[in-house]
């Protein structure tokens, strides 16, 4: 089996690039790395050939529903695919 990754395919986050968290407030960087591990879809690759991801969820407070997440791009070291 190849270890080519496509748009489209599932891919679990291994870590994330230094200059992707440094100048993000420590809240922030801590919902990031609370990715690792998790799955998603590959939405695209671009052209320096990063691998967007988005993860995101629903969150019920006591104003109602909204949804937050964040899409992001990462090199092929921070990701696996998944079989």
């Amino acid at each position: 089996m190849s270890d080519d990754i496509r748009v489209g395919d599932r891919v679990r986050l291994l870590g994330l690039p230094d200059w992707l968290l440094h100048d993000l407030p420590a809240s922030e960087q801590a919902e990031m790395r609370g990715f690792f591990g998790q799955s998603c879809a590959v939405s695209e690759i671009d052209a320096h050939g990063y691998y967007w991801l988005g993860f995101g969820m629903t969150v019920d407070d006591a104003d109602g529903s909204r949804c937050t997440g964040h899409s992001f791009c990462v090199p092929r070291d921070c990701i696996e695919r998944e079989p």
